[in-house]
Protein backbone atom coordinates (compact mmCIF):
# COMPACT_ATOMS: atom_id res chain seq x y z
CA UNK A 1 0.00 0.00 0.00
CA UNK A 2 1.32 3.63 -0.89
CA UNK A 3 1.76 6.59 1.64
CA UNK A 4 0.65 8.63 -1.18
CA UNK A 5 -2.37 10.75 -1.13
CA UNK A 6 -4.68 12.50 -4.20
CA UNK A 7 -6.71 15.07 -3.20
CA UNK A 8 -9.22 17.30 -5.34
CA UNK A 9 -11.14 20.43 -4.15
CA UNK A 10 -8.29 21.12 -1.68
CA UNK A 11 -8.77 25.03 -2.39
CA UNK A 12 -11.88 24.99 -1.39
CA UNK A 13 -13.35 25.21 2.46
CA UNK A 14 -13.59 21.89 3.21
CA UNK A 15 -10.14 20.62 1.09
CA UNK A 16 -8.21 23.80 3.29
CA UNK A 17 -9.82 22.41 6.56
CA UNK A 18 -8.55 18.83 5.62
CA UNK A 19 -5.06 20.00 4.64
CA UNK A 20 -4.44 22.10 8.35
CA UNK A 21 -5.96 18.29 9.87
CA UNK A 22 -3.83 15.90 8.03
CA UNK A 23 -0.64 18.39 8.95
CA UNK A 24 -1.18 19.06 12.79
CA UNK A 25 -0.58 15.81 13.39
CA UNK A 26 -3.60 14.86 14.90
CA UNK A 27 -4.76 12.08 12.51
CA UNK A 28 -3.86 8.88 12.25
CA UNK A 29 -2.83 9.05 8.21
CA UNK A 30 -0.01 7.92 7.20
CA UNK A 31 1.58 9.65 4.20
CA UNK A 32 4.92 10.73 2.64
CA UNK A 33 3.34 12.12 -0.79
CA UNK A 34 0.36 14.56 -1.21
CA UNK A 35 -0.56 15.72 -4.89
CA UNK A 36 -3.71 18.13 -4.55
CA UNK A 37 -5.05 18.72 -8.41
CA UNK A 38 -6.05 22.19 -9.13
CA UNK A 39 -7.05 24.65 -11.40
CA UNK A 40 -4.88 27.36 -11.70
CA UNK A 41 -1.98 29.38 -10.38
CA UNK A 42 -4.52 31.53 -8.71
CA UNK A 43 -5.79 28.12 -6.40
CA UNK A 44 -2.17 27.67 -5.67
CA UNK A 45 -1.43 30.76 -4.33
CA UNK A 46 -4.87 29.97 -1.70
CA UNK A 47 -2.96 27.34 -0.79
CA UNK A 48 0.43 28.96 -0.46
CA UNK A 49 0.71 27.74 2.91
CA UNK A 50 1.18 24.28 2.44
CA UNK A 51 3.77 24.17 -0.30
CA UNK A 52 6.35 24.60 2.22
CA UNK A 53 5.13 20.87 3.79
CA UNK A 54 5.61 19.13 0.78
CA UNK A 55 2.76 19.17 -1.08
CA UNK A 56 2.57 19.36 -5.30
CA UNK A 57 0.37 20.31 -7.54
CA UNK A 58 -1.35 18.63 -10.80
CA UNK A 59 -3.40 21.32 -13.34
CA UNK A 60 -6.59 20.47 -14.65
CA UNK A 61 -10.39 19.93 -13.69
CA UNK A 62 -13.26 17.27 -13.26
CA UNK A 63 -14.85 17.90 -16.87
CA UNK A 64 -10.88 17.51 -18.70
CA UNK A 65 -10.52 13.90 -19.36
CA UNK A 66 -6.41 14.36 -20.06
CA UNK A 67 -5.87 16.38 -16.96
CA UNK A 68 -7.66 13.32 -14.84
CA UNK A 69 -5.19 11.48 -16.77
CA UNK A 70 -2.11 13.47 -15.64
CA UNK A 71 -3.46 13.65 -12.01
CA UNK A 72 -3.31 9.89 -11.57
CA UNK A 73 -0.18 8.40 -13.12
CA UNK A 74 1.97 6.80 -11.11
CA UNK A 75 -0.78 6.46 -8.06
CA UNK A 76 -0.55 2.89 -8.02
CA UNK A 77 -1.48 2.09 -3.97
CA UNK A 78 -2.78 5.53 -3.28
CA UNK A 79 -6.01 7.03 -1.54
CA UNK A 80 -7.78 9.67 -3.21
CA UNK A 81 -10.06 12.29 -1.56
CA UNK A 82 -12.62 13.73 -3.98
CA UNK A 83 -13.99 17.06 -1.95
CA UNK A 84 -14.40 18.71 -5.30
CA UNK A 85 -17.74 19.15 -6.66
CA UNK A 86 -20.49 22.58 -7.55
CA UNK A 87 -22.93 23.58 -5.07
CA UNK A 88 -24.04 27.08 -6.49
CA UNK A 89 -23.00 27.61 -10.29
CA UNK A 90 -23.72 30.85 -12.34
CA UNK A 91 -26.87 31.36 -14.02
CA UNK A 92 -27.00 29.80 -16.96
CA UNK A 93 -24.61 26.59 -16.23
CA UNK A 94 -27.04 24.84 -14.33
CA UNK A 95 -25.42 21.89 -16.87
CA UNK A 96 -22.62 22.14 -14.31
CA UNK A 97 -24.11 19.73 -11.74
CA UNK A 98 -23.89 16.79 -13.79
CA UNK A 99 -21.31 17.74 -15.89
CA UNK A 100 -18.89 17.85 -12.68
CA UNK A 101 -20.59 15.62 -9.64
CA UNK A 102 -21.49 13.21 -11.57
CA UNK A 103 -19.52 12.58 -15.22
CA UNK A 104 -16.24 14.37 -14.20
CA UNK A 105 -16.65 12.27 -10.84
CA UNK A 106 -17.34 9.37 -12.36
CA UNK A 107 -14.89 9.33 -14.65
CA UNK A 108 -12.22 9.96 -12.25
CA UNK A 109 -13.28 7.22 -10.31
CA UNK A 110 -12.88 4.91 -13.37
CA UNK A 111 -10.17 5.85 -14.22
CA UNK A 112 -8.76 5.48 -10.55
CA UNK A 113 -9.59 1.51 -10.63
CA UNK A 114 -7.71 1.43 -14.00
CA UNK A 115 -4.52 3.11 -11.90
CA UNK A 116 -4.27 0.31 -9.20
CA UNK A 117 -5.49 3.17 -6.56
CA UNK A 118 -6.32 1.23 -2.77
CA UNK A 119 -9.11 4.06 -1.73
CA UNK A 120 -11.39 6.66 -3.06
CA UNK A 121 -13.28 8.92 -0.82
CA UNK A 122 -15.75 11.04 -2.50
CA UNK A 123 -17.87 13.90 -1.14
CA UNK A 124 -21.91 14.05 -1.38
CA UNK A 125 -24.54 15.25 0.32
CA UNK A 126 -28.19 15.55 1.87
CA UNK A 127 -29.32 16.64 -1.70
CA UNK A 128 -29.84 13.09 -3.30
CA UNK A 129 -32.21 12.21 -0.45
CA UNK A 130 -34.11 15.47 -0.37
CA UNK A 131 -36.03 16.32 2.40
CA UNK A 132 -37.69 14.54 5.77
CA UNK A 133 -41.36 14.94 6.11
CA UNK A 134 -41.60 15.93 9.63
CA UNK A 135 -39.29 16.53 12.75
CA UNK A 136 -39.35 13.43 13.51
CA UNK A 137 -37.83 11.36 10.41
CA UNK A 138 -34.37 11.57 10.21
CA UNK A 139 -31.71 10.12 7.39
CA UNK A 140 -30.05 6.76 7.24
CA UNK A 141 -27.85 5.48 4.72
CA UNK A 142 -30.78 3.28 3.59
CA UNK A 143 -33.35 5.98 3.00
CA UNK A 144 -34.51 6.11 -0.57
CA UNK A 145 -33.58 8.57 -2.93
CA UNK A 146 -35.62 11.69 -3.61
CA UNK A 147 -33.46 14.32 -5.09
CA UNK A 148 -33.66 17.65 -4.57
CA UNK A 149 -33.51 19.60 -8.10
CA UNK A 150 -30.78 19.57 -10.27
CA UNK A 151 -28.06 19.25 -7.36
CA UNK A 152 -29.64 16.72 -5.79
CA UNK A 153 -30.04 14.62 -8.67
CA UNK A 154 -26.34 14.75 -9.83
CA UNK A 155 -24.92 13.74 -6.84
CA UNK A 156 -27.73 11.30 -6.79
CA UNK A 157 -26.00 9.49 -10.08
CA UNK A 158 -22.85 10.02 -8.86
CA UNK A 159 -23.58 7.69 -5.82
CA UNK A 160 -24.74 5.39 -8.69
CA UNK A 161 -22.02 5.00 -10.38
CA UNK A 162 -19.62 4.78 -7.63
CA UNK A 163 -21.71 2.06 -6.06
CA UNK A 164 -21.88 -0.22 -9.20
CA UNK A 165 -17.87 0.51 -9.98
CA UNK A 166 -17.60 -0.69 -6.43
CA UNK A 167 -19.50 -4.00 -7.05
CA UNK A 168 -17.80 -4.34 -10.38
CA UNK A 169 -14.09 -4.64 -9.13
CA UNK A 170 -12.07 -5.36 -6.22
CA UNK A 171 -8.97 -3.09 -6.94
CA UNK A 172 -10.62 0.44 -5.27
CA UNK A 173 -12.09 0.36 -2.31
CA UNK A 174 -15.24 2.91 -2.31
CA UNK A 175 -17.10 5.14 -0.01
CA UNK A 176 -19.39 7.77 -0.51
CA UNK A 177 -19.69 11.05 2.23
CA UNK A 178 -23.12 12.50 2.95
CA UNK A 179 -22.66 15.74 4.14
CA UNK A 180 -25.68 18.33 4.85
CA UNK A 181 -25.10 22.22 5.75
CA UNK A 182 -21.12 22.51 7.28
CA UNK A 183 -20.01 25.54 8.74
CA UNK A 184 -16.57 26.55 9.81
CA UNK A 185 -13.59 28.57 9.51
CA UNK A 186 -12.37 29.53 5.73
CA UNK A 187 -15.88 29.75 5.34
CA UNK A 188 -16.98 31.28 1.79
CA UNK A 189 -19.01 34.70 1.28
CA UNK A 190 -22.04 33.15 1.53
CA UNK A 191 -21.64 32.42 5.15
CA UNK A 192 -20.62 35.39 6.07
CA UNK A 193 -23.42 37.16 4.81
CA UNK A 194 -25.73 34.35 6.39
CA UNK A 195 -24.28 35.53 9.64
CA UNK A 196 -24.80 39.62 8.76
CA UNK A 197 -27.95 38.87 8.12
CA UNK A 198 -28.84 36.80 11.24
CA UNK A 199 -27.46 39.92 13.08
CA UNK A 200 -29.17 41.87 11.27
CA UNK A 201 -32.95 40.03 11.98
CA UNK A 202 -32.77 40.22 7.85
CA UNK A 203 -32.44 36.16 7.62
CA UNK A 204 -36.02 34.84 7.36
CA UNK A 205 -37.41 32.27 9.77
CA UNK A 206 -39.89 30.47 7.63
CA UNK A 207 -43.13 28.90 9.54
CA UNK A 208 -42.65 27.80 13.30
CA UNK A 209 -39.28 27.82 12.74
CA UNK A 210 -38.58 24.63 14.71
CA UNK A 211 -37.75 22.48 11.37
CA UNK A 212 -34.38 20.44 11.53
CA UNK A 213 -31.60 21.00 10.01
CA UNK A 214 -28.56 18.23 10.03
CA UNK A 215 -25.13 20.65 10.32
CA UNK A 216 -21.56 19.42 10.28
CA UNK A 217 -18.86 21.24 11.65
CA UNK A 218 -15.71 21.71 9.45
CA UNK A 219 -13.50 19.31 11.40
CA UNK A 220 -16.35 17.15 12.44
CA UNK A 221 -16.44 16.26 8.47
CA UNK A 222 -13.02 15.59 8.26
CA UNK A 223 -12.45 13.40 10.67
CA UNK A 224 -15.22 11.56 9.35
CA UNK A 225 -13.92 11.63 6.15
CA UNK A 226 -10.38 10.43 7.61
CA UNK A 227 -12.18 7.81 9.34
CA UNK A 228 -13.88 6.52 5.61
CA UNK A 229 -10.36 6.08 4.22
CA UNK A 230 -9.31 3.71 6.55
CA UNK A 231 -12.24 1.41 6.25
CA UNK A 232 -12.04 -1.30 4.09
CA UNK A 233 -14.54 -4.32 5.49
CA UNK A 234 -17.17 -3.84 2.71
CA UNK A 235 -17.17 -1.70 -0.41
CA UNK A 236 -19.58 0.88 -1.91
CA UNK A 237 -20.70 2.16 1.78
CA UNK A 238 -22.02 5.08 2.48
CA UNK A 239 -22.03 7.20 5.46
CA UNK A 240 -23.93 10.27 7.06
CA UNK A 241 -21.46 12.54 8.44
CA UNK A 242 -22.84 15.31 10.53
CA UNK A 243 -23.36 16.75 13.46
CA UNK A 244 -24.30 14.36 16.89
CA UNK A 245 -27.62 16.03 16.62
CA UNK A 246 -29.75 17.76 14.67
CA UNK A 247 -30.76 21.66 15.39
CA UNK A 248 -34.14 23.73 14.73
CA UNK A 249 -33.58 26.50 12.71
CA UNK A 250 -34.82 28.60 15.94
CA UNK A 251 -31.77 27.21 17.87
CA UNK A 252 -29.22 27.80 14.94
CA UNK A 253 -29.91 31.41 14.76
CA UNK A 254 -30.61 31.87 18.41
CA UNK A 255 -27.27 30.14 19.16
CA UNK A 256 -25.64 32.65 16.86
CA UNK A 257 -26.94 35.55 17.75
CA UNK A 258 -26.75 34.57 21.79
CA UNK A 259 -22.57 34.18 20.76
CA UNK A 260 -22.63 37.98 19.10
CA UNK A 261 -24.50 39.20 21.72
CA UNK A 262 -22.34 37.39 24.48
CA UNK A 263 -18.93 36.32 23.39
CA UNK A 264 -18.52 39.37 20.96
CA UNK A 265 -20.51 42.23 22.64
CA UNK A 266 -22.06 43.21 19.20
CA UNK A 267 -24.58 44.59 18.73
CA UNK A 268 -27.66 42.50 17.70
CA UNK A 269 -31.27 43.03 16.63
CA UNK A 270 -34.03 42.19 19.03
CA UNK A 271 -36.62 41.75 15.66
CA UNK A 272 -36.33 38.86 13.99
CA UNK A 273 -37.97 38.26 10.40
CA UNK A 274 -40.58 35.90 9.90
CA UNK A 275 -41.94 34.62 7.10
CA UNK A 276 -44.98 32.25 6.23
CA UNK A 277 -44.40 28.58 4.63
CA UNK A 278 -46.00 29.63 1.47
CA UNK A 279 -42.55 31.88 0.80
CA UNK A 280 -40.22 29.30 0.66
CA UNK A 281 -42.92 27.01 -0.67
CA UNK A 282 -43.83 29.92 -3.71
CA UNK A 283 -39.63 29.66 -3.96
CA UNK A 284 -39.12 26.02 -4.95
CA UNK A 285 -42.04 26.30 -7.54
CA UNK A 286 -39.88 29.04 -8.69
CA UNK A 287 -36.35 27.03 -8.05
CA UNK A 288 -38.21 24.12 -9.95
CA UNK A 289 -39.47 26.00 -13.11
CA UNK A 290 -35.74 27.57 -13.86
CA UNK A 291 -34.11 24.90 -13.14
CA UNK A 292 -36.38 23.04 -15.58
CA UNK A 293 -34.87 25.68 -18.72
CA UNK A 294 -31.46 25.83 -17.29
CA UNK A 295 -31.42 28.43 -15.00
CA UNK A 296 -30.28 28.61 -11.67
CA UNK A 297 -30.76 31.50 -9.27
CA UNK A 298 -28.71 30.50 -6.22
CA UNK A 299 -30.70 32.86 -3.31
CA UNK A 300 -34.34 31.35 -4.54
CA UNK A 301 -32.88 27.65 -4.23
CA UNK A 302 -32.04 28.78 -0.60
CA UNK A 303 -35.27 30.31 0.13
CA UNK A 304 -36.80 26.87 -1.41
CA UNK A 305 -35.08 25.06 1.28
CA UNK A 306 -35.71 27.06 4.37
CA UNK A 307 -39.24 25.76 5.34
CA UNK A 308 -38.01 21.70 5.30
CA UNK A 309 -36.89 18.89 7.91
CA UNK A 310 -33.37 17.70 6.41
CA UNK A 311 -32.03 16.07 8.79
CA UNK A 312 -29.59 12.69 9.41
CA UNK A 313 -28.36 9.69 11.68
CA UNK A 314 -24.86 9.44 12.62
CA UNK A 315 -25.19 6.20 14.20
CA UNK A 316 -24.02 4.02 11.43
CA UNK A 317 -20.92 5.81 11.71
CA UNK A 318 -20.36 5.93 15.01
CA UNK A 319 -20.84 2.41 15.06
CA UNK A 320 -18.97 1.24 12.17
CA UNK A 321 -15.97 3.92 11.65
CA UNK A 322 -16.12 4.95 15.58
CA UNK A 323 -16.88 8.36 14.49
CA UNK A 324 -17.30 11.21 17.46
CA UNK A 325 -18.42 13.94 16.33
CA UNK A 326 -16.53 16.10 19.38
CA UNK A 327 -17.71 20.00 18.53
CA UNK A 328 -21.62 20.92 18.59
CA UNK A 329 -23.33 23.94 17.44
CA UNK A 330 -22.67 26.29 20.33
CA UNK A 331 -18.34 25.84 20.21
CA UNK A 332 -17.87 25.68 15.79
CA UNK A 333 -19.97 28.63 15.40
CA UNK A 334 -17.90 30.77 18.12
CA UNK A 335 -14.82 29.28 16.04
CA UNK A 336 -16.77 30.43 12.91
CA UNK A 337 -17.65 33.97 14.09
CA UNK A 338 -14.29 34.28 15.53
CA UNK A 339 -12.21 33.66 12.39
CA UNK A 340 -14.74 36.35 10.10
CA UNK A 341 -13.85 38.87 12.70
CA UNK A 342 -9.79 37.44 12.47
CA UNK A 343 -10.11 38.09 8.63
CA UNK A 344 -12.14 41.60 9.18
CA UNK A 345 -14.47 40.06 7.52
CA UNK A 346 -18.19 41.84 8.13
CA UNK A 347 -21.15 40.47 9.59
Amino acid sequence: MSNKILITGASGWLGKAFLRKIFDGSTSLNFSDIKLFIKDKSEEELLSAFIEKGVSFSYGDLTNKKSVDLFLENSEGATLFNLAGIIHPKLFNQSDFNLINNIGVSYLAKKSIENGLIKFVSMSSNSPNGYTKNNHELFTESSPYFPYMGYGRSKMRMELNLTNLSKQQEVTNFSIIRAPWFYGPDQPKRQSEFFSMVRSGRFPLIGTGENLRSMSYVDNLVEGVILAAEYFDKNGEIFWIADEKPYSMNEIVGTIKDLMRNEFSMEVSKTQLRLPNFISDSARLIDYTSQSLGIYIQKIHVLSEMNQNIACSVEKAKAVLGYKPCVSLKEGMLNSINWCLENNLKI
